[in-house]
């Protein structure tokens, strides 16, 4: 049996595995069957792993064994596992992930902040017809691109939309956008957000978990960006998970491109 510890980014559950010593490889098959012992509600499992280009790496899988992923969320997670099992004590350290490297720094106990590049591709409110009510819907749509593909929709840019963020039906919803053939063959993750006094309430529906998730950390990065460009809303930014829990957006634009971009939020131990 795989030791592992359970943690929490803000809601995005994760199985944390220690490859340190590089013991596991068929990682993808590992994920499945650690998933499948009962652990059906986490979103994935990460391998914390050595690194050759920065101090330790997350590998991130899906749920469902997909893998070479990039999870905001669980980039935290990970720099918590690292500092709880006493691994690395520095406050501030680097992460490998998808062959890049992420800068996590100790904000608190259980609060982090991930450095993140700028996005590779974005592109703000395009046409986009969606089926929402088993008719097509006329939306205006946002995709960005943080090495994890998103699509933002921001619910006012629905039209003739008459329900709350809280009524949607995420998992229909966000399963229309995440295979729309404008989006294939890699698909996206679907984020739906609404703005309240000044801050972002967001639900997301999740590739390779296939459901909505209580939080997605790229999937605030990239909302919080569309909601720069489409609504003149300025960082930095409080995002509302469906968790309940809050994460910190915030970048610099200069010369129309963005720099500094942070994601700060809580990491704990769940068990």
């Amino acid at each position: 049996m795989t030791n592992y510890q359970k943690y929490s980014g803000a809601g995005n559950d994760f199985l944390m595995v220690n490859n340190l010593s590089g013991e596991f490889k068929n990682l993808s098959a590992l994920t499945v069957e650690l998933i499948s012992l009962g652990n059906k509600n986490f979103d994935g499992v990460i391998f914390v792993e050595d690194s050759d280009i920065a101090d330790y790496k997350m590998n991130y899988y899906n749920r469902d064994g997909t893998g070479n992923a990039l999870c905001g969320n669980g980039l935290r997670c990970t720099a918590k596992y690292l500092r709880d099992n006493a691994i690395c004590k520095k406050n501030i350290f680097t992460l490998e992930a998808i062959n890049k490297i992420y800068q996590a720094e100790f904000l608190s106990k259980d609060t982090i902040a991930i450095s993140f590049p700028p996005p590779k591709k974005m592109k703000f409110g395009f046409p986009l017809k969606v089926n929402f009510f088993e008719w097509w819907q006329d939306v205006r749509a946002s995709y960005i691109d943080v090495d994890s593909l998103h699509c933002v929709i921001f619910l006012d840019d629905i039209e003739n939309l008459n329900i709350s963020l809280e009524e949607i039906d995420i998992n229909e919803w966000g399963r229309n956008v995440r295979m729309h053939h404008d989006f294939m063959p890699e698909g996206v993750n679907a984020n739906f957000a609404e703005i309240r006094s000044g801050e972002i309430f967001l639900r997301s529906y999740e590739k390779g978990v296939e459901g909505e998730t209580l939080a997605c950390g790229t999937g605030a990065i990239c909302t919080a960006i569309a909601a720069y460009s489409l609504k003149g809303l300025i960082p930095p930014y409080k995002i509302h998970t469906q968790s309940g829990n809050i994460l910190t957006v915030h970048f610099e634009i200069n010369n129309s491109q963005i720099s500094g971009l942070t994601l700060a939020g809580p990491a704990i131990k769940i068990s």
